[in-house]
């Protein structure tokens, strides 16, 4: 069966360029239709390969993508998630963003890693085992498109799918491979609150030389606004997180889980700020469990030289993995009240929150995962922390009572969401046969039921069989 993925690779390479082309950018009320085409792309694509597709708008117009790919009667059910929207382009590239180009056996072009790239691998798994008449898995692949902009209406689509449908997992494919090329698992995701602090003084711009020192300036009240957050708020939210997903994880994993974990060095996050200067110690900590305040946009009105009315920032808040953002933003308006000098208005506006999850998928899960990544990349995945956010993610855990194995296949470094978004092609075909690899091993470790001590003892000669080709071999005999 993995000879089949393998033949076809350079058919299925054209077939990705080919939707990569599309602009399917869902925060441009302009590119509606070009979103539009990239869902009705991946549902014919599906249904010339033999799945059964369902499209199910949403109430923000972004269509859900259901295809189901049949398999044997009583054959369990996976679910694996991935996204079709994508970015705005910007600025930076070295080639057209939306004009994908192979240079030096890397893939270039926006979505390449975040998400299509990623879900098209499944996809391509998913027909290879089609094509050898034995898959071992009913899957239901849900393509999302509004992931980008924050995921609006994705959970009612996902409220009534989970009463049609009881899976045995949750794959997503939308984070990126560890530095070595390793594939990853992410066990805990930080939470999220998107806003906007305000500060209106009422009345006009003014001359500095003529009333400055009198008038209130709405930018140093801002100023102020945020240093409260930065200084009152977010002490308040790292008690011990590392301690608290620690204890969170051993609930379902054991008193060892969170060593499975690994903790990145300083310098190796410094790497990956491409220079930017660094806050303190402790870095991997910092950007996947403590809470972060972020500025991603400053804006005033005034013009020439004069003091504006009135300024704006919109914030990016991430919150520790196991935080409340309802209880987080109670307390970020309580420090704010009565900041504001006299006749002047400071308003904190939510745009949107999100909770963080906490991801260690259970042992047969991760058991799986370990021997199909050993299949695909000749390594088992390294364990991670994430400091984003993918709503998508807690609203599965939520809807199906799962935690989402989160299964990153991206290049490291891929600048997602930046200029010049790749994929190397053969990272891209070694996550073709370990989602090929995955329906396999985890079938299997449905079979086997409970896990025993024996079988526990048992898991480490499997592992050394798939790294012998034991296990390619018979997915191959399969064929």
């Amino acid at each position: 069966m993995l000879g089949t993925a393998r033949r076809w690779r350079s058919d299925r390479l054209a077939e990705l360029r080919a939707w990569l082309a599309i602009p399917s950018v869902s925060g441009d009320p302009a590119r509606a239709a070009d979103v539009a085409r990239a869902a009705r792309w991946v549902a014919s694509w599906q249904r010339a390969h033999g799945a059964r597709v369902e499209v199910v708008p949403t109430s923000r117009g972004r269509d859900v993508v259901l295809g189901h790919w049949a398999a044997p009667p009583g054959a369990p059910l996976l679910v694996i998630y991935g996204h079709y929207d994508v970015q705005p382009a910007g600025s930076g590239w070295s080639s057209d963003p939306f004009t994908p180009v192979v240079r030096d056996g890397v893939l270039y072009a926006r979505g390449a890693g975040d998400d299509k790239g990623q879900l098209f691998a499944h996809l391509c798994a998913l027909d290879a085992w089609r094509q050898a008449g034995v898959p071992p898995m009913r899957v239901l692949v849900i393509a999302e498109g509004a992931e980008e902009v924050g995921s609006p209406g994705f959970e009612a689509v996902l409220r009534r799918l989970a009463r049609r449908v009881r899976p045995r997992a949750v794959v997503v494919s939308d984070t990126e491979r560890a530095a070595d090329g390793a594939p990853t698992v992410t066990v805990s995701q930080r939470g999220h609150l998107v806003g906007r602090l305000e500060v209106d003084t009422g009345g006009p711009d003014v001359h500095p030389g003529r009333l400055g020192g009198a008038v209130v300036d709405p930018s140093l009240v801002l100023a102020e606004a945020l240093l409260v957050l930065r200084d009152d708020l977010l002490p308040q939210l790292d008690t011990n997180p590392a301690q608290d997903l620690g204890a969170h994880l051993a609930q379902y994993n054991g008193a060892r889980a969170a060593q499975y974990v690994e903790v990145r060095t300083d310098a190796a996050v410094a790497r990956a700020a491409g220079g930017r200067a660094m806050i303190g110690a402790g870095l991997d900590e910092r950007i996947t469990l403590r809470g972060a305040l972020d500025v991603t946009r400053l804006t005033t009105e005034a013009r020439g030289g004069a003091v504006p009315a009135r300024s704006a920032a919109r914030i990016d808040l991430r919150l520790p993995p196991r935080a409340d953002p309802a209880a987080v933003l109670r307390r970020a308006r309580r420090l704010l009240d009565g900041l504001a000098p006299p006749g002047t208005t400071l308003r904190l506006r939510v745009a949107a929150t999100t909770p963080g999850v906490a991801t260690m998928p259970d042992a047969a899960i991760r058991r799986a995962a370990d021997e199909a990544c050993v299949v695909g990349f000749g390594r088992a995945p390294t364990y991670v922390r994430s400091g984003g956010t993918v709503p998508a993610v807690g609203m599965m855990a939520r809807a199906f009572g799962i935690r989402p194995l989160l299964l990153g296949f991206g290049t490291p470094d891929g600048n997602a969401h930046g200029p010049d978004e790749a994929m190397d092609l053969r990272g891209w075909a070694a996550a073709v046969d370990t989602s090929a690899a995955f329906l396999f091993t985890f079938a299997r470790q449905i079979r086997a039921g409970p896990v025993s001590a024996g079988l526990q003892r048992d898991h480490h000669e499997e592992s050394r069989r798939i790294r012998s080709g034991a296990l390619s071999a018979r997915i191959e005999g399969d064929e």
